[in-house]
C-alpha cells in the first residue's frame, strides 16, 4: 500500500481507522477481502439488505451537532466521519429545489449525514447503501431518532461485489444519485477501509458509467471528491460516456494539492 498522505491520515484519524492501521489491527476485522467476485446478476438486492436492530449507546463513539440537521448525529465505531468532505454538497442539497419530493440514492452513506440532509430537505425517499454493516445500522438509527425512518431504505452491499449498483433493482431509477465515495486508489484490507480506498477507481467508474441508465429524465448525479487524480478520472469517464460533467467549485484543479479538503462537488447529467 502506498504511503498515506497527510490529508488521508486526517480522514482516517477522524474515523478511528488510523489507529487500526498502525497497530496492525485492520486484518482483525471480520473476514478478509474475497479473492473472487460474484457477478452482479447473481446477487439479489433484497437478499443482501440486513435486518434492522437497535443500537446500544456503547455502539457509538461520538455525538455531533450538524448545522443542517434537527438533532445530534450519532457516529458508531468503525463508521467513517469527515464532515469537511461534503460542505458544498450539503449546501447544494438545501439550496436546490429538485431535492424536494425527489427519489434519492446515496452510495456509501456512512453515518447517514447526506441521506439525512436529503430527508430533512423533504426528499420523498432515500435509498442509502454501504459496505460496512455498522454504517447501515448507524444510518437507520439516526433516521429513526430524527423521525425519517419511514422514508429511508438502508441496504448492505456485499464485500464480494462492491459495485455501486449491486443492491439496486435492475429497473430502479432516481432523480438524484449522490455519493462521497473513497478517494484513494489503493486496496482496502478491512471493511472499514472501503471508506478510504477505491482500488483502480472501480467504484468511481461504476458510478459514472451507470449514470445514464440509473438517472430519471432530468436527473443528476452529485459526487464529492477531494482528490485531483480522482476528479480527472471522473472527467475522463464522463467524457467517454458522453455525459455532461461540471465542477461546481470556484477552485482550479491545477492549483490544488493532490488530496484536499473541503471536497469538490461534481455534477453529472445526461445531455438533453
Amino acid at each position: 500500500m502506498k504511503p498515506l498522505s497527510a490529508k488521508l491520515c486526517r480522514r482516517m484519524a477522524r474515523t478511528g481507522l488510523l489507529l487500526l492501521t498502525i497497530a496492525g489491527c485492520a486484518d482483525s476485522a471480520p473476514g478478509k477481502l474475497a479473492t473472487t467476485s460474484t457477478p452482479e446478476s447473481e446477487i439479489s438486492p433484497r437478499q443482501v439488505s440486513s435486518p434492522a436492530r437497535a443500537f446500544a449507546s456503547s455502539d457509538f463513539v461520538r455525538w455531533v451537532k450538524v448545522e443542517e440537521l434537527p438533532k445530534e448525529l450519532a457516529i458508531a465505531d468503525t463508521v467513517f466521519w469527515e464532515p469537511d468532505d461534503t460542505i458544498s454538497l450539503r449546501k447544494k442539497i438545501f439550496a436546490d429545489p429538485q431535492v424536494k419530493n425527489a427519489n434519492v440514492l446515496e452510495v456509501g452513506t456512512g453515518s447517514g449525514l447526506i441521506s439525512l440532509c436529503c430527508l430533512h430537505a423533504r426528499a420523498a425517499k432515500v435509498v442509502a447503501t454501504d459496505i460496512n454493516p455498522a454504517a447501515v445500522e448507524n444510518v437507520r438509527h439516526n433516521a429513526a431518532q430524527m423521525g425519517f425512518a419511514e422514508r429511508l431504505d438502508a441496504r448492505l452491499v456485499p464485500r464480494r461485489s462492491p459495485n455501486a449498483w449491486t443492491v439496486i433493482e435492475a429497473n430502479d431509477t432516481f432523480d438524484l444519485i449522490i455519493s462521497n465515495p473513497p478517494w484513494e486508489d489503493s486496496k482496502p484490507t478491512s471493511v472499514e477501509q472501503f471508506a478510504l480506498y477505491d482500488p483502480g477507481f472501480e467504484l468511481l467508474k461504476s458510478l459514472v458509467t451507470g449514470a445514464r441508465q440509473r438517472l430519471k429524465p432530468n436527473g443528476r448525479m452529485w459526487l464529492a471528491y477531494g482528490c485531483v487524480t480522482a476528479i480527472r478520472k471522473i472527467q475522463e469517464v464522463a467524457n467517454s460516456e458522453q455525459l455532461d460533467c461540471v465542477l461546481l467549485d470556484d477552485r482550479k484543479l491545477e492549483e490544488l494539492p493532490e488530496v484536499f479538503l473541503p471536497g469538490m462537488l461534481i455534477e453529472i447529467s445526461v445531455p438533453k
